[in-house]
């Protein structure tokens, strides 16, 4: 086998070391390059997105089309060849839309409900509007909820059209019941019972003494305009509460409520509470927006009537 002369290992060793230290450069270099950058970025971070302004856009869009699609379905429903109705503002096809000489239909409470579904063309978004109206025929006639889908098309961000007529469709599905998270009933001679009985009743009427059944910090103050009458029906929590409270510790509870207008209209009402312990004694310091909610997974919504 032949070997290496020593003049040729002198030449190997010295490209060896030549080589790595090539490479060893461009790694320092490039290493520094990837430092730079981020000390770059350190120093002069990106600019945030514009979230609010986006944000603003957006529910300011929506606004827009469901605006202007209750304008539009309204003005269809109650238009009338002798009013001279003008519906070329809200649809390309209106001269060939076919009215009655007298409006047909009295219309009240519309209520939009907007979800952008369609493709985007340039500067042009388009959504599906559903808007819900009452009808009635004539003043005595009993209210029909009926639901109507008009295509929009938003161009430029603020000039709104119907793409097409109106669609009627059925009522929108219905929600899923959801059980709450409020599994202990609570007796009326509890000390957590006696204290909503007493907080509802200030609450609600506006009768002196609500500052006795709330803590300081609750920022709560009587309803305006207030109930003739307000008593606590049933009391329940999230788990039992203690005999004897540890200091600030806190209890999610459910009041359900029934109260009386000046008038003797009867409402039946629920508050979802935040009742929280001070020196051994239970006092309101949250009402809650949204209650408790059991650990179990809700059913699947059942098919809305009609459907």
């Amino acid at each position: 086998m032949p070997t290496l002369s020593n003049v040729w290992r002198g030449r190997i060793n010295t490209g060896t070391r030549g080589a790595g230290r090539i490479i060893l450069g461009v790694l320092v270099a490039t290493s520094s390059i990837s430092g730079a950058n981020t000390l770059k970025h350190w120093i002069f971070p990106d600019p945030p997105l514009p979230v609010a302004k986006i944000a603003g856009d957006t529910i300011n869009q929506t606004d827009l089309v469901k605006g202007f699609a209750i304008d539009c379905v309204t003005t269809y429903l109650t238009a009338a060849s002798s009013q001279g109705t003008e519906l070329s503002r809200c649809f390309p096809d209106a001269a060939h839309m076919t009215v009655p000489s007298t409006p047909a239909l009295i219309i009240t409470s519309p209520t939009a409900y907007a979800h952008r579904t369609g493709p985007t063309r340039d500067l042009l978004a388009t959504y599906g509007v559903l808007v819900g109206v009452t009808e009635q025929p004539y003043p005595t006639a009993v209210p029909v909820r009926n639901y109507y889908q008009i295509p929009l098309g938003i161009y430029g961000g603020d000039a709104v059209r119907a793409l097409d007529n109106l669609a009627r469709l059925d009522a929108p599905p219905a929600g899923t019941t959801v059980e709450l998270g409020y599994p202990v009933n609570i007796p009326n001679n509890n000390p957590v019972a006696t204290t909503l009985a007493g907080f509802i009743a200030t609450y609600l009427t506006g009768s002196p003494g609500l500052d006795r059944f709330i803590t300081t910090d609750s920022r709560l103050s009587p309803v305006k305009n207030p109930y003739a009458s307000a008593t606590v029906t049933s009391v329940s929590a999230i788990a039992s509460p203690p005999d004897n409270p540890a200091e600030n510790s806190t209890l999610a509870v459910r009041v359900t409520v029934s109260a009386r207008s000046a008038e003797y209209t009867p409402y039946d009402l629920s508050y979802p509470l935040i009742v929280r312990a001070s020196g051994g004694n239970w006092f309101v310091s949250a009402i809650q927006a949204v209650p408790e909610l059991a650990d179990s997974a809700p059913e699947p919504p059942t098919t809305a009537l009609g459907g």
